[in-house]
């Protein structure tokens, strides 16, 4: 019989908490209700679509049934201030591929994309929100998407203070479910996005419609 040392046996009790804990805390806070979508919004755009629920308040979560003492504690239970919701997208582009005669998953012809909405306030409700974000079309058509475009692969992150709520399937690469290549294509997305800066934009930018779901927003 095999004897395993205390070291050991402490550092295996140690993994297996701290995995135990990322899975309680996924969807706890916020989940993604849904698949995120992109769709032709018009002849000028398309439309990133990421609809969540907001599950509960996390300074409620973090009291345990306690009630504020003081009024630096206090908040309204029934609304979370301060949300930022960013997303980093990717798209193959088919142009380039094409030409070059690339294989049709290779990274490098993948396009990065970014951009954030910071909420003032959201009302918890349980109702699905949905965040929209616009590419424009003419993008698409250079980089010949195709008249149905597909993302590679994309990044969800909700955050409040810089706080990280985390959601099941808030990182898809292709069909891909390894944390090592999720992990690599979420630092591949934050890094290189920054040569596409600005050229997806929250839909509020466009036109006040697109904030039906979310209420008052930060306007940078």
């Amino acid at each position: 019989m095999k004897i395993i040392s205390i070291p050991l046996l402490i550092a295996l009790c140690q993994c297996l908490l701290l995995g135990q804990s990322e899975r309680q805390e996924l969807d706890q806070i916020i989940k993604l209700d849904g698949k995120i979508s992109v769709s032709s919004e018009s002849e000028r755009w398309l439309k990133i679509t990421v609809p969540f629920v907001i599950v509960e308040h996390p300074d409620l979560k973090k009291m345990e049934g306690k009630r504020p003492e003081t009024i630096e504690e206090m908040f309204n239970p029934e609304f979370l201030n301060d949300l930022k919701i960013n997303i980093w997208i990717s798209f193959m582009n088919e142009f380039k591929r094409k030409e070059l005669r690339g294989e049709r998953q290779d990274v490098q012809y993948f396009d990065y994309y970014s951009a954030e909405i910071e909420c003032l306030s959201l009302e918890i409700d349980r109702k699905t929100k949905r965040a929209e974000f616009l590419i424009p079309a003419m993008v698409a058509k250079m980089n010949d998407w195709g008249n149905y475009p597909e993302f590679t692969g994309y990044v969800v992150e909700f955050s409040r203070n810089g706080e990280s709520f985390h959601a099941t399937d808030q990182i898809k690469f292709f069909n891909y479910d390894k944390k090592e290549y999720l992990e690599k294509f979420r630092m591949e997305a934050l890094n290189k996005s920054s040569d596409n800066e600005g050229i997806m934009i929250p839909g509020y930018l466009i036109s006040d419609s697109y904030l039906k779901d979310l209420g008052p927003i930060l306007r940078n």
